[in-house]
């Protein structure tokens, strides 16, 4: 083992006010692309009471429009702050109530919990709560509740701002691999904490629990995903002529290569809606990138 920077750099780093409000704001920027304009839902795994206290608090301010909530266990004193957290599950069940028009208390937070759990699974009174938007949860913070067990279609994308290993990673990592249609291919997780040391544990996990043969576990990540659709691109552009500024109005006159065209569209395309759900957007590329450079 070699060590690397991120073994050098305290926890303390996470708690910051810096680090909290760029994940608050890059969750806020991408999740109407990754949640596919709302149809699907996200959990959001924190390290500590405290931070997932301080995270609610920040998505509250950010986004009024995000539809968010927050789980923890309520006789666990993590971190310390009792009072601080009494305080904020009042605040929490009172912000649900509010916006689900209902009744909870802190003498019923395992009903409180129970509801979360029945709406973001669309089951039971919320079989069809897809038909209103309005009353989805689109984000639940937790801690360690909902991580294990939970079962949902309807949740895509997990993120993360803590660190895991082993059978935690791959109980995590399950709340999302429920296949959902052309819209959910496969789920999304995004982590913030130390993701050099969190892609060796993922590693580790993997080969461990998958008897060292992961073969088709992962997708391919974005920029890969990328290099394939230039890459597609120019076939394409070779049955057009043989340029990259071909104009593309006019099939091509050999049936052959026709039915090459149709063939690589399509590929294209599916590697394009990959990269979609990746979070690529056409306005953030760069004038060199979109003039056939290599680096965005």
């Amino acid at each position: 083992y070699v060590k690397g920077i991120e073994d050098f750099v305290p926890s303390s780093q996470y708690r910051t006010s810096e680090h909290q409000n760029k994940v608050a704001e890059d969750i806020c920027e991408n999740f109407l692309t990754l949640s596919h304009g709302g149809k699907f839902h996200a959990i959001f795994a924190t390290s500590s009471i405290p931070e997932a206290i301080a995270y609610y608090n920040l998505l509250k301010q950010a986004n009024s429009a995000l539809k968010v909530t927050c789980l923890f266990d309520p006789t666990i004193d993590n971190d310390g702050g009792h009072a601080i957290k009494e305080d904020a599950l009042v605040e929490i069940i009172t912000d649900y109530n509010q916006r689900y028009d209902q009744k909870f208390e802190m003498k019923t937070f395992a009903g409180l919990k129970k509801d979360i759990a029945l709406r973001l699974a669309h089951k039971e009174q919320y079989k069809m709560v897809e038909r209103t938007p309005g009353m989805q949860i689109d984000l639940l913070i937790v801690v360690d509740q909902m991580l294990t067990g939970f079962d949902s279609k309807w949740v895509n994308t997990l993120y993360m701002d803590k660190k895991m290993q082993y059978e935690s990673i791959i109980q995590a990592f399950s709340r999302t691999n429920r296949l959902f249609g052309s819209d959910k291919p496969f789920g999304t997780i995004r982590y913030y904490r130390k993701p050099h040391t969190m892609e060796q544990y993922i590693e580790a996990a993997v080969k461990l629990y998958s008897g060292d043969k992961p073969i088709g576990l992962f997708v391919p990540k974005l920029e890969q995903n990328l290099n394939r659709l230039n890459d597609i691109f120019k076939e394409i552009a070779k049955l057009f002529g043989g340029k990259e500024s071909a104009s593309f109005e006019k099939l091509p006159d050999d049936p052959a290569e026709r039915g090459k065209f149709a063939s690589l569209f399509k590929e294209l395309n599916d590697y394009l809606e990959a990269a979609t759900i990746q979070g690529f957007r056409f306005d953030k590329l760069t004038y060199e990138f979109a003039h056939g450079q290599n680096e965005p």
